[in-house]
């Protein structure tokens, strides 16, 4: 079965310059039919008013001429010889006319034109009026009995036959070719910028992700600030990956080495060597996997907080599964556990990095309490807020350390275990993806430490 075949690329530069093309179509089949639309309305009304005024006119000749039928005749052509003036001077043809005079139904003179060779009729004559090819207009004198009759070609018939419409189409015919190259050229020169953007993308290596020079184009701002913004994002995860792999490499070179040295007592003859190579390798593999999760924690935590996809969540029901998970360390250690909460606190969260959050705090309380220890967990609501308090009895941190905790791999001297220093920089960053501040706290009276989160209700 083979594959559909992609599409084939299309042109932005061929389309652009179709679309002027198309658009220039347009603006003149809108002028030809406003012409025409003004051929049909106005020229006709302007024609059958010069009907009517030079039917007036040959009523005054007829007046002073109609007892002489030479004379009469001779006077209404030299009327119309005029008239063929008129309209030479104007640089047109003169319009057919058919004109007769009458004095009591008798026709006294009849001007018709030769429509030999023409495809045109004369008008009907026994019912006089306007038809689709001739404008009527008639005009009498009672008291001599004079009646005029004048028919006049309808104006418009020539610009909607052959000859007509081809000289309308004559202007598009020859200005589509002689617009081209000039409009080629000029968006030729107005896609440079672009064509010149991308060979200057293409040129650069994989490691490059240096910002675009600024550009000088409005229309290519847009572009050049997506592109930039996009290339700040690619920078921002390499340097992450870079950190994730330094910071697993330096990490987990201590626990490798507790392992090799476990490794190789387990050689030794002595029974006691060979048992204190296994607590070794035992605490060796346990560091390891520690720093391994705590590793993968701080990797997910510093995830694009745009990517961080959440759902509304019992945060109560959340944290007592998170705290019942940490109840096998905390007896290990002989730590009291307790969890002060209403009924439910439902908030927008997302469950992997918030589970990261409550795991480190209580996991971090529960090592550094003493035994015989107690661990308070608290959930609240406060001020549009759902704050989250993780106390403990242990020995605390000093005011001005508290930021520096915050750190990757800080630990402070004298702290007990074999923690990696990366707890609170999870839980800073998982609270930062949750819109919520994490704050360091001097314990009840003055003992201990108290972990305060303040998680924002308005978000989702």
């Amino acid at each position: 079965m083979t594959a559909d075949a992609s599409p084939a690329p299309r042109s932005l530069f061929r389309r652009s310059l179709g679309a002027v093309f198309a658009v220039l179509f347009l603006c003149w089949i809108f002028l030809v039919a406003r012409e025409l639309i003004d051929i049909r309305v106005l020229q006709v009304r302007n024609g059958q008013a010069e009907n009517l005024l030079w039917a007036e006119l040959a009523l005054e000749g007829a007046r002073d001429t109609h007892a002489d039928a030479r004379q009469l005749h001779d006077a209404l052509q030299a009327l119309e010889g005029m008239r063929e003036r008129e309209w030479r001077l104007k640089g047109h043809r003169t319009p057919f006319r058919v004109l007769q005079v009458l004095r009591r139904g008798e026709v006294l003179s009849d001007l018709q034109p030769d429509l030999t060779g023409r495809d045109r009729v004369l008008p009907q004559e026994t019912a006089p009026g306007e038809d689709e090819r001739w404008l009527y207009a008639e005009v009498r004198d009672d008291a001599r009995a004079l009646v005029v009759r004048r028919w006049q070609e309808r104006p418009g018939d020539w610009h909607f036959s052959l000859a007509g419409l081809s000289y309308y189409a004559r202007p598009l015919l020859y200005g589509l070719p002689l617009l081209a190259l000039p409009l080629w050229l000029l968006f030729r020169l107005g896609f440079a910028p672009l064509k010149r953007m991308g060979a200057t993308i293409s040129a650069r290596s994989a490691q490059d992700l240096t910002p675009l020079p600024a550009t000088r184009y409005v229309e290519l701002a847009p572009l050049v600030n997506a592109v930039n913004s996009l290339m700040a994002r690619l920078q921002q995860r390499l340097d992450r990956e870079h950190e994730f792999l330094a910071d697993a490499a330096h990490e987990l070179k201590t626990p490798l080495a507790v392992i090799q040295l476990g490794a190789e007592g387990l050689d030794q003859a002595d029974p006691r060597a060979r048992d204190e190579a296994k607590e070794r390798l035992r605490l060796g593999v346990q560091r390891a996997t520690h720093t391994v999760h705590q590793l993968l924690a701080l990797a997910r935590s510093g995830a694009d907080t745009l990517d961080l996809s959440k759902v509304r969540h019992d945060l109560v029901d959340l944290v007592r599964e998170r705290i019942a998970l940490a109840v096998g360390l905390a007896l290990q250690r002989g730590v009291e556990l307790e969890l002060v909460a209403p009924d439910e606190l439902p908030l927008w969260i997302n469950r992997e990095s918030l589970c990261s959050l409550v795991d480190n705090l209580v996991d971090n309380a529960v090592k550094y309490s003493p035994p015989g220890g107690h661990v308070t967990v608290t959930l609240a609501e406060a001020a549009e807020a759902v704050v989250l308090t993780v106390s403990d009895q242990g020995p605390g941190i000093p005011p001005e350390l508290r930021e520096r905790v915050f750190e990757r791999f800080v630990r402070l001297n004298g702290a007990h275990g074999h923690g990696s220093g990366l707890g609170l920089t999870i839980v800073e960053r998982a609270a930062a993806q949750h819109g919520a501040r994490v704050e360091l706290l001097d314990g009840a009276e003055g003992r201990g430490l108290t972990a305060r989160v303040g998680f924002p209700q308005a978000q989702g």
